[in-house]
């Protein structure tokens, strides 16, 4: 902790040295911004430009006093643009900085009222929790309270569309193998699988959260469920500006980090420092009953869980003039996971009547350390809408992890038949990628059609080792030949896409095509070693309609296929014996899923500010990837995951968002679907269908400016699974905001699950016997954070943060960034297949 801390006050008084170096050899423009009524204009956006191409040279926020002060770096002629909320739009033209050093003090600038928007000039509402467009959701998390002080997958979970179960595994539609992109970037290159990374990035980084349930061509096919885009927090004002945030929890649960920008004319300098240390229990119970006798088994297990995340970005952006601009990114994230508690595993050979009993205390420490380099060149043509964008990624990780198992064996009179028995099982792993691509776009063919094209190369590297050392009772510790494992996998991925839109009157298209090559290969060694390849070439197509049926009615249709390659993690062949009843392996011979995915929605904008868009869908996966247990006679089994024949979805979603009054908002989003699950290739008794649907309502009610509360309720119904069915879960989170210092500050106090009520079941129906799963982790949790702004502009946080959108820097505009995302989503890498932890975008 000593050393976070330490680590973070160099970030910052570098920073601030920095930043007093910037103010060397400067002009300063001062002035004051008022009213008709000469009452001073606080929070008005003054922007410098130059008076020759209009770009941006400085800026600043007026102080409740009206006045702004603005530093100018290089001689020549420049222009004031101010806009405030309530104002019409000004220019003050012909300003002449004729030396550097030299001061240049204003006349007071009177701003005229406007009830409307003048032209030239975005006055954007506060921004809601939930903002529709048919291409995708964007929730904004920085509105949720509810996730104070908890990590990405707690924040995810309250994402409309979106659920998240009990290991961390998150799925959308009620579907897993989800892609999950950080910054239009792969979520695995933080180390380790999506759901560790998940855990790692703290939800107070957080910005928004995009969902793109049906993604064109020119998104990368991976995934077979859409993805989530998870965006950052940034900052691009002009100066030093930041915020920093501490949390603590209830059992031992710690969270903090600092965000900083740094911005002059030319460069752009952003820290991201965030890090969680938790602590929680997870217990389970399994209970099997044999169909063809008396005997059965009780399991139960609890488990002290601790995790550390700490996760860095550095980024440098240097705008070279108006057409290039050029960044390097660095990432340094480092996790690490420690599990320790005892399993008891209890045999019966009749109702109630033990014969024997296992008791196993296990104890796990490990985690990746990745870093990961990026380096981002753009350059924008004379020609407008045309620009050309190159991106190469390398990344890198290794981990190392300790598990001991000590087993004691005793009779059903408790004593001790054969033990104690000592597993140890230490493993190291490593990875490491590069990609590479190119994307170019440009005005075709007519008025508003538009050409896109790109290239993408990845290449993924993964190895893995363990030596296992068993030592039995009056004997010295041997090899243990039974768990040993070494694994080496390869992957390559090569894409080329292109894709071109186009609108005429009222009726607007899209039309794709993607070319991906996809080739992998590895050896799995035990006692013998075992190689295995595999490739494949496909063309994935997508086409999308849409028709405007008035200024606030719009209906869509579209159609995409995609694939899922499995993930490195599902096909090591290791075999996990941490429950001694049913031990689980990863399956080489696993095949990618192809999907078929047809929508129609519809997006409607209704009266007092009331939203809603409805949609109905159709899903088609080939190759099903699903688990699969195969039980024993002895009351045992074995479970993997495998290739089902093939699963289909059809569906309705509602998600709808209304002002109940002005203080009093809500958000509501509804999803039936019905499932069917087809492996008779396997097993006939893996076939099953079923209906379910799931729920989330999230409210918010300000009591004052300053204060406002937050319930957040989620529903989940039973639903088909492979060999089973999962039960229905509910739970209802709750958080109450104030903030103070003039909005500089806040303090959030939140409860999660407050009920204690989210608890997972599962119910299997097998050939040999019935069972039941029981998950208990800890999800009522109590946390408080704090979190406070700094910097020149906090005046412009201020005005951000509460949703009102500046137009200080063109280049920053909400459109603009989105715009900028869904190029780095073209190629949103196979974070399922690999590829991830070399981090990178992906086509």
């Amino acid at each position: 902790m000593k050393q976070i801390v330490s680590t973070l006050l160099i970030f910052t008084c570098t920073f601030g040295t920095q930043a007093s170096f910037a103010q060397i050899a400067k002009s300063i423009i001062s002035g004051r911004i008022i009213d008709q009524s000469k009452k001073p204009t606080p929070d008005a956006n003054v922007t410098l430009l130059r008076q020759e191409d209009g770009t941006v040279a400085g800026g600043d926020v007026t102080g409740d006093d009206g006045s702004y002060t603005i530093e100018v770096a290089n001689a020549g002629k420049y222009k004031l643009r101010i806009n405030a909320l309530g104002f019409g739009d000004k220019i003050i033209e012909e300003i002449d900085i004729a030396v550097i050093g030299s001061n240049k003090k204003m006349s007071d600038i009177t701003l005229s009222k406007s009830e409307t928007t003048l032209k030239g000039v975005e006055i954007v509402k506060e921004r809601n929790l939930l903002e529709m467009s048919i291409d995708k959701k964007t929730f904004n998390v920085d509105k949720n309270i509810t996730s104070a002080g908890g990590s990405a997958a707690d924040m995810l979970q309250n994402v409309p569309s979106v659920t998240v179960d009990a290991d961390g595994n998150v799925s959308l539609r009620g579907k897993s193998n989800v892609t999950i992109l950080i910054d239009g970037r792969p979520a695995t290159l933080m180390g380790g699988d999506v759901a560790s990374a998940l855990q790692s990035l703290p939800a107070a980084s957080v910005e928004s959260v995009e969902v793109i349930t049906n993604p064109s061509s020119k998104y990368d096919a991976q995934g077979s469920t859409g993805i989530l885009n998870i965006i950052t927090k940034k900052d691009k004002n002009i100066g030093l500006n930041g915020s920093a945030t501490l949390g603590i929890g209830t059992r031992d649960k710690y969270n903090g980090g600092i965000n900083m920008n740094l911005k002059n004319d030319k460069w752009n300098f952003s820290l991201n420092s965030n890090f969680r240390d938790n602590n929680n229990y997870n217990r389970g119970t399994v209970s099997r009953k044999n169909l063809f006798s008396d005997t059965s088994s009780f399991t139960k297990s609890d488990y002290q869980r601790q995790f550390f995340g700490w996760f860095n970005a550095l980024t440098a952006e240097y705008t070279i003039n108006k057409n290039n601009t050029i960044s390097l990114t660095q990432n340094v994230n480092i996790m690490r996971f420690g599990s320790k508690g005892n399993a008891t595993y209890n045999l019966y050979d009749a109702p109630s009547d033990i014969y024997n009993y296992q008791d196993r205390y296990e104890k796990f420490t490990g985690g990746p350390t990745t870093t990961s380099t990026n380096l981002n060149y753009k350059h924008k043509f004379k020609k407008p809408k045309q620009e050309l964008t190159a991106d190469v990624t390398y990344a890198i990780a290794n981990s190392t992890h300790e598990q001991t198992l000590t087993s004691n064996t005793y009779d059903h009179n408790g004593n001790l038949q054969y033990g104690p028995e000592l597993q140890s099982i230490p493993s190291t792993g490593g990875n490491n990628s590069i990609n590479a691509q190119v994307d170019y776009s440009t005005p075709f063919l007519t008025k508003e059609g538009k050409l896109e094209a790109g290239v993408k190369t990845q290449n993924f590297w993964f190895n893995s080792a363990n030596n296992p050392v068993i030592t039995v009772p009056g004997q010295t510790p041997v090899f243990d030949t039974f768990l040993h494992s070494a694994y080496k996998y390869n992957q390559q991925t090569h894409a080329a896409y292109v894709s071109f839109n186009d609108q005429q009157k009222k009726w607007s298209y899209q039309a794709g095509l993607r070319l991906e090559y996809a080739g992998y290969s590895g050896e799995a060694s035990n006692v013998t070693s075992q190689n295995y390849s595999n490739n494949f070439v496909n063309l994935f197509p997508s086409a999308y309609l849409a028709y405007q049926i008035d200024k606030s009615q719009q209906v869509y249709l579209n159609y995409t296929k995609r694939t899922n390659r499995p993930f490195f993690m599902q096909m090591i062949p290791y075999l996990n014996v941490a429950n001694a009843l049913d031990t689980t392996s990863g399956n080489p011979n696993l095949k990618p899923e192809f999907i078929d995915n047809f929508e129609l929605a519809y997006n409607a904008q209704l009266p007092k500010s009331t939203n809603l868009i409805a949609s109905i869908y159709y899903q088609r996966i080939t190759n099903l990837i699903q688990n699969y247990t195969r039980p024993y006679a002895d009351g045992t089994s074995f479970s993997e995951p495998v290739n089902l024949s093939y699963g289909t979805t059809y569906g309705l979603e509602l998600t709808g968002r209304t002002q109940i009054t002005k203080a009093w908002d809500a958000t509501l989003s509804c999803n039936f679907f019905q499932n069917k699950i087809m492996g008779s290739n396997i097993d006939p008794s893996i076939n099953n269908s079923g209906f379910s649907w799931f729920s989330k309502l999230n409210t918010n009610y300000k009591l004052s400016k300053a204060i406002s509360v937050q319930l957040m309720g989620n529903y989940e119904s039973a639903k088909p699974a492979a060999q089973g069915t999962l039960k229905e879960v509910y739970w209802i989170d709750a958080a109450i905001k104030a903030t103070f210092m003039k909005n500089k500050a806040s303090i959030t106090f939140n409860v999660s699950d407050i009920f204690n009520t989210r608890k997972y079941t599962t119910v299997y129906n097998l050939a040999l016997y019935d069972q039941t799963s029981y998950r208990n982790r800890e999800t009522q949790i109590a946390t408080i954070t704090f979190t406070y702004k700094f910097g020149k502009s906090d005046a412009g946080n201020k005005m951000f943060g509460s949703g009102k959108r500046s137009k200080q820097n063109n280049s920053d505009s909400p459109k603009k960034e989105s715009k900028e995302r869904d190029s780095n989503l073209k190629s949103g890498d196979d974070d399922n297949s690999g590829g991830g932890n070399g981090g990178g975008m992906q086509k």
